[in-house]
């Protein structure tokens, strides 16, 4: 008897169903080879992906079959694939190899809807298959490392869908993975699985040049685990390009998305987003990690011969104040010279006001504050500007100046004033 004998049954039996377009059980094809079920079901999920699909319950249908010669058949079920073969390094072989092979393909589709001119919803499209691309790169990641990704009922068994265990879904990957850490990586997918759930059934395609931060944080993000989980072969950077950027376009284009954004069809769209970022550590909120935030520069004259790409990133990371105040003069002469002196979260005002006065400030006391001295309305009114605070689009809330800061400072060095914001009645 050949070794070959049972494979070469299995080859001429999904010939056979596939040129006669039959389904089949995997007992049928058991039988018919002489293999156990166990042994079938195995081959069709580590051997065969790209060449048998289940068809409903039980049911399996063979596609493209007819494209493979024997011989290809053989080496496809080898034990090890000869360097010879047309299938080597282009079929998945084991449960990991399928699910990389899955998420590559999902999150460059992602992008390519994301780049498409002709796509009116970008946002949603992008984010159902970039979230499907970061599932499966989680389960990869969870079969390399052996770690149990599927449902358990309260007895232990699996839970089932259709005979299939049921493996973690995006948010649950998140909390396996990262369990008990915050990072901005991590804030991104939370904050896009939530916008999806939000959108879901709204057509809201101004909401694309206000997530673009976040959505291009996803793909950078995904790229770098890929790379770091399983090596620079898994790269996407073969299969992406640099959308083009039409300037003058853009600006007008998100100077109307902004104004539609305010409308009442992104009430709960504002809502979700501002009450999102409310809840983030500035740290993670201001992360290129969580929201990439670039500007494009045309190169000087005089440096253009320097390099022979035409769209660097440059990594920008002060290491201290000195540089970082450098670095933001030079994003405020990026912008024309006009910066927005309205960049401090109430947070961050606390911290400023804490470090030079000798009283315990608080976040309910700066709450005081804000309404004693009247620095802003009560309620949201988009475009009010101030001294002390201003509303900011984007984030959708209102941030403070470094005016008003210097202000709490010399209002609450004195102890009289302290004691009289502390029993404010609002």
């Amino acid at each position: 008897m050949s070794k070959w004998d049972k494979v070469d049954k299995a080859y001429e039996f999904l010939l056979e169903k596939e040129e006669n377009d039959a389904a089949f059980t995997i007992n049928q094809l058991a039988k018919s080879t002489g293999w156990k079920d166990a042994s079938v079901t195995t081959y069709i999920t580590k051997r065969w992906y790209d060449f048998v699909e289940k068809q409903g319950k039980g049911k399996y249908k063979t596609k493209s079959i007819s494209k493979l010669s024997k011989e290809d058949f053989r080496d496809l079920n080898s034990q090890k694939l000869t360097n010879n073969s047309t299938l080597v390094n282009k079929l998945p072989k084991t449960e990991k190899e399928v699910a990389v092979y899955k998420a590559r393909e999902f999150a460059v589709l992602a992008v390519s809807i994301y780049n498409n001119p002709t796509v009116n919803f970008k946002t949603y499209g992008y984010i159902v298959n970039i979230i499907i691309a970061w599932t499966a790169l989680f389960h990869a990641t969870f079969e390399k490392n052996k770690i149990d990704y599927f449902y358990k009922k309260r007895n232990c068994e699996y839970v089932l869908v259709e005979g299939d265990k049921k493996a973690f879904e995006l948010s649950e990957c998140i909390k396996t993975y990262w369990i008990g850490n915050i990072n901005a990586a991590k804030s991104n997918l939370e904050f896009l699985i939530g916008l999806r759930n939000k959108i879901e059934h709204r057509s809201l395609p101004e909401l694309d040049f206000i997530v673009a931060g976040e959505c291009q944080s996803c793909i950078t993000n995904f790229e770098n685990f890929i790379v770091q989980e399983f090596g620079d072969e898994y790269s996407l950077n073969a299969n992406l390009a640099i959308s083009m950027q039409l300037s003058q376009t853009s600006q007008k284009s998100q100077e109307s998305a902004l104004k539609e954004f305010q409308s009442k069809n992104y009430k709960v769209i504002r809502e979700y987003i501002k009450d999102f970022q409310d809840g983030l550590d500035d740290d993670v909120r201001t992360s290129q990690e969580y929201r990439l935030s670039v500007f494009l520069v045309p190169k000087l004259k005089n440096h253009a011969k320097s390099s022979d790409l035409t769209v660097e990133f440059i990594k920008a990371e002060p290491n201290s104040e000195e540089e970082y105040e450098q670095y933001e003069k030079a994003i405020a002469f990026i912008k024309g010279g006009v910066e927005s002196p309205y960049k401090l979260r109430p947070t961050k005002v606390v911290k400023m006001v804490n470090e030079t006065i000798d009283k315990p400030f608080t976040i309910g006391l700066h709450t005081l504050a804000w309404k004693k001295y009247r620095a802003r309305p009560q309620k949201d009114v988009p475009g009010f500007k101030h001294n002390y605070c201003g509303w900011v689009p984007g984030h959708e809330g209102y941030l403070y100046s470094d005016e008003w800061v210097q202000f709490l400072i010399n209002e609450l060095q004195v102890e009289k004033n302290f004691e009289e914001l502390r029993s404010y009645k609002a």
